[in-house]
C-alpha cells in the first residue's frame, strides 16, 4: 500500500485536482484515490457527447455518488468541433483527446483548478493509442504512469477498497467501432449504442457491435455458444436497426480489434 500513500501524497502536494472521468476501471479507482487524498479539493469531470454510450456516463454519476465526490458533466461534440474527426483517421484518438483537453482545460480554469489528472496507465503503452500524444502536449498529469501502476494493480486495488468497477472491460467510446477511414457520423454512433445495448440485455456483458462498409454488423461477443442460441433474436434487432448484414466475429471480443489495420508508429 506504499505506492497508494506516495500517489496520495503527491496529489496533496499539487493542491485542488480535476479528474477526467469515465466510470472505466482506470478512472474511477483514480477519483477514488483523489477523493481519499484531497476531500472536498478533488473534483470529477465526466464528458457526455454523441461519442460516449449514454448507459457509461450514467453510470459514471452513479459511482460519483457512490464515492462521494464532486463530479460535473461537460457536454461536447467532437463531430462539429474538428470536421478532420468525423473522417475517421488513423489519428482520430489524438484529435479527439485535443478537443477534450481544451475544453476541460477552460472548464478547470473556471473553477480555479490548476492540474487535470486522467487514469493512463503503464498497461496502456502495450497499444497503438495517439491520445497519449496529446495528453503529453497539454499537460495533462497522469499518476498511474509516473507511480507505475499496470491495470492488473489497479483492478486488484479495486478490488481491495471495494469498488464496483474492479471487474469491469475496458471502457472505450463509440468511435472505436467504425474502422478507420470510413466516416463517422451521428446516426451510425447511435446504431452501434443501441445494438450493444440490446446485447447487454441479453447478457453478453462483454460485446461490440462494430460498423463495416455496406452497413454490416460484426458482432464480437463472449460466448459464441448462447450467441447462436440467441441467432434469430440478435439477427432481427440489428436488422430493424438498419444493418443489412449481421455477422459473428469467430475470434470473439479482442479489445482494439481494428488497430491490427495500421503500421505500429511512434504514438504508443
Amino acid at each position: 500500500m506504499e505506492r497508494l500513500e506516495a500517489i496520495k501524497e503527491s496529489m496533496r502536494d499539487r493542491g485542488r485536482l480535476a479528474v477526467l472521468f469515465s466510470g472505466g476501471l482506470d478512472s474511477t479507482f483514480l477519483v477514488w484515490l483523489a477523493h481519499e487524498a484531497l476531500g472536498d479539493e478533488a473534483k470529477a469531470l465526466t464528458f457526455r457527447s454523441p461519442i460516449i454510450h449514454e448507459e457509461d456516463a450514467l453510470e459514471a454519476r452513479m459511482l460519483s455518488d457512490l464515492i462521494g465526490i464532486d463530479c460535473e458533466d461537460l457536454f461536447i461534440d467532437e463531430l462539429g468541433a474538428d470536421p478532420a474527426f468525423s473522417l475517421n483517421p488513423a489519428d482520430r484518438c489524438y484529435l479527439c483527446r485535443k478537443i477534450r483537453d481544451r475544453e476541460a482545460r477552460q472548464w478547470a480554469d473556471k473553477k480555479g483548478i490548476e492540474i487535470i489528472a486522467d487514469g493512463l496507465n503503464s498497461s496502456d503503452f502495450g497499444d497503438y493509442r495517439p491520445g497519449m500524444r496529446a495528453s503529453r502536449e497539454d499537460g495533462i498529469w497522469q499518476p498511474f504512469v509516473e507511480f507505475n501502476f499496470t491495470k492488473d494493480e489497479i483492478r486488484a486495488y479495486s478490488r481491495h477498497v471495494g469498488l464496483p468497477t474492479w471487474d469491469k472491460p475496458n471502457t472505450v467510446c463509440l468511435c472505436s467501432r467504425i474502422p478507420f477511414g470510413i466516416e463517422i457520423t451521428g446516426e451510425r454512433l447511435r446504431r452501434v449504442e443501441k445494438a450493444e445495448t440490446f446485447l447487454k440485455r441479453l447478457g453478453f456483458i462483454t460485446c461490440r457491435a462494430r460498423y463495416f462498409p455496406l452497413e454490416t454488423a460484426v458482432v464480437e461477443i463472449d460466448d459464441m455458444d448462447r450467441a447462436m442460441k440467441h441467432k434469430g433474436e440478435i439477427v432481427t434487432v440489428l436488422r430493424d436497426l438498419g444493418f443489412q448484414f449481421v455477422t459473428l466475429d469467430l475470434e470473439g471480443f479482442a479489445s482494439g480489434k481494428l488497430n491490427r489495420t495500421l503500421h505500429r508508429g511512434s504514438d504508443k
